[in-house]
């Protein structure tokens, strides 16, 4: 009993002595080890749980680079200095997801600390989030040629060896603006196959690259082959079969559109390659009575080792192909008689033509070789050699006959009836001397 009123003696002071102790310590501790903060930037907050939105169909995108984050760490400067970037963790937990697409970022620090720290704080409270419906498109991957190969060289085929198809993932808003996917394929110079690994390119509907890299892709390069073809170009030779009816003649002008065509193939079997013979029976003009005119597919007419190449709207591989026919036009022409030549006059006769007797000959043939005929290199022969004196030239000593003229026409013009003419034989009677 009297202990305990002798420590109530005086309780006032001793709590007041009490409460500057514990004063003193802290000033004390103040100066030697103050209370301070500690910054540190650009944290990377760790995400937790984000397969809840992909399990949902969703795919998500953090903005304003709310992902890193500044934190102030608050406690006395022995303990600060023992704190490094690594002893604080800044989580986003999406299964915290508001309606807002908001997640709180929460801050902690290593737990052999986390008594020491008097506070921690970070610049933002909220991760922002732009939340989308995940979608997927598929595509055939396109090839685009770029450059040219070498000269008399093209192109054969350029094809994907690992499958000409891909998918792509991603938000709605971004994969919806992809309409193709294209590889180039780069030829320029080239002389030979080569085959070739290029990256596959998004582009949207404008032909601008799409490169957002919340795009999943199931490929993202495509394996090339490239064939390489040597050319030639060759002629297309044409002949006829058969002959026009009597009436008509082909004039020997035949029109192929075109007329040379481009093959494509190894260089050895191109090389060997020359021309395209298309047979004269594609071409029969057995009476024909006016132009021939057909479609040709010379393809057949191609070894198997090499192609055309040169195939478009225009050129299908069938040339066009008109043979011409025309009328045969009948004309008179006078020959000229100085231009008729008497041959083989028996010895001790002699011969000259009736002057007074017009000599006309019938010209058949086209009207273009007829137009080109200079009437007056018409010129002719009578051949004598068959003649035999007859009685009225024994009692006269001349005679009248009529003899067939071979006629000299130029090549493509024929003679449609016989010419004959009157020719005249004397015999020759020497004179006789007067004694």
């Amino acid at each position: 009993m009297g202990r305990t009123k002798k420590l109530l003696n005086n309780i006032g002071l001793k709590i007041l002595a009490v409460a500057f102790s514990a004063l003193l310590w802290l000033v004390a501790v103040n100066i030697n080890d103050p209370v301070e903060r500690k910054t540190f930037r650009d944290l990377k907050v760790e995400l937790k749980n984000t397969g809840m939105l992909t399990q949902e169909g969703k795919t998500y995108q953090v903005l304003d680079e709310t992902d890193t984050v500044t934190v102030t760490v608050r406690a006395s400067r022995s303990v600060l200095e023992g704190i490094s970037a690594s002893d604080i963790t800044a989580t986003a937990d999406f299964s915290e997801l508001s309606f807002t697409n908001t997640v709180p970022i929460r801050l902690s620090v290593n737990k052999y600390i986390e008594n020491q720290i008097q506070e921690i704080s970070g610049s933002i409270d909220n991760m922002k989030l732009d939340v989308e419906d995940r979608i997927e498109k598929q595509f055939v991957i396109e090839i685009i040629q770029t450059g040219t190969p070498a000269d008399e060289y093209i192109v054969g085929k350029v094809i994907t060896t690992d499958g000409n198809a891909m998918k792509i993932s991603g938000p709605e808003s971004v994969v919806s603006r992809v309409k193709r996917a294209i590889v180039h394929a780069d030829v320029n110079g080239l002389t030979d196959n080569i085959n070739i690994t290029e990256e596959i390119v998004l582009l949207d509907a404008e032909g601008e690259e799409v490169t957002d890299s919340r795009i999943t892709r199931s490929v993202t390069t495509a394996n090339l082959s490239v064939t390489i073809l040597r050319t030639r170009q060759i002629p297309v030779i044409l002949s006829t079969v058969g002959e026009p009816d009597s009436d008509y003649r082909a004039t020997g002008e035949i029109i192929c559109a075109p007329d040379t065509v481009t093959i494509a193939g190894r260089s050895s079997a191109v090389m060997d390659v020359s021309e395209v013979v298309i047979p004269p029976e594609e071409l029969d003009l057995t009476g024909a009575t006016a132009d021939l005119t057909k479609l040709i597919d010379i393809g057949s007419y191609l070894p198997e080792s090499v192609s055309l190449t040169n195939l478009s709207e225009e050129f299908n591989g069938k040339v066009s192909v008109t043979v011409k026919v025309e009328p045969l036009v009948e004309v008179t022409e006078e020959i000229d008689k100085s231009r008729i030549q008497l041959l083989n006059v028996p010895e001790g006769y002699r011969a000259s033509l009736d002057m007074a007797e017009r000599v006309a000959v019938r010209i058949r043939g086209l009207q273009e070789n007829l137009d080109g005929m200079d009437r007056n290199e018409l010129s002719a022969t009578v051949d004598l050699s068959g003649w035999t004196p007859g009685k009225e030239i024994a009692e006269t000593l001349e005679e009248r006959t009529r003899l067939d003229a071979a006629v000299y026409l130029p090549e493509g013009l024929i003679q449609s009836a016989p010419v004959s003419v009157s020719v005249i034989i004397e015999k020759i009677v020497p004179d006789v001397e007067e004694e």
